[in-house]
């Protein structure tokens, strides 16, 4: 192959491609590449409609931005702070003096002006170690004892660990 000005010889006249690429695809080809879609889309697409994965993810990460909130919130306003957890989701509060009383004033989310609360999500799980209900951030924004929350649903399972003395809020999915 030689080139010559801006033809190029040994291209048979009026083909723009060498000889060696084919124009089209063979029916083998056509075959072997839809039997490939099918057998992903048989895997694939179950786990696209399956939201427990994802709701599982978002209430983790809910639930770790609002241990950090309480732990901040703690710090700022000087007054401790509860997170009460249940089967049914979380929410944080304040007691009414502040420094005494029982836990009832809700702590307030400052992005929506609404009680800093959620509800988990269908099919979607929490379990804490040592088994407690309730983690109490004091006005240092430590805890006094290491809390680990599990949250699991669907093929996703996440650890939240509250370290006790720091109230540092780590996290393993």
């Amino acid at each position: 192959m030689q080139l010559r000005g801006r033809r190029i010889e040994g291209y048979q006249r009026g083909r723009l491609a060498p000889p060696f690429f084919s124009v089209g695809v063979t029916l083998t080809e056509l075959v072997l590449i839809m039997i490939l879609v099918s057998v992903l889309s048989l895997f694939i697409l179950p786990r696209l409609f399956d939201l427990t994965d994802f709701g599982a993810h978002g209430y983790f990460d809910s639930l770790d931005a609002a241990l950090g909130y309480a732990r901040k919130e703690a710090i700022a306003s000087e007054c401790p702070v509860l997170v009460t957890l249940g089967s049914g989701g979380y929410d944080l509060e304040q007691a009414g003096g502040c420094t005494s009383g029982s836990y009832t004033t809700p702590v307030v989310n400052a992005a929506t002006g609404q009680p800093y609360a959620s509800n988990a999500p269908s099919g979607v799980s929490q379990s804490t170690s040592p088994v407690s209900s309730s983690i109490l951030f004091d006005a240092k924004g430590s805890t006094p004892v290491t809390e680990t929350v599990t949250i699991s649903g669907g093929g996703f399972s996440g650890t939240l660990t509250v370290n006790g003395g720091t109230g540092f809020v780590s996290h393993t999915p």
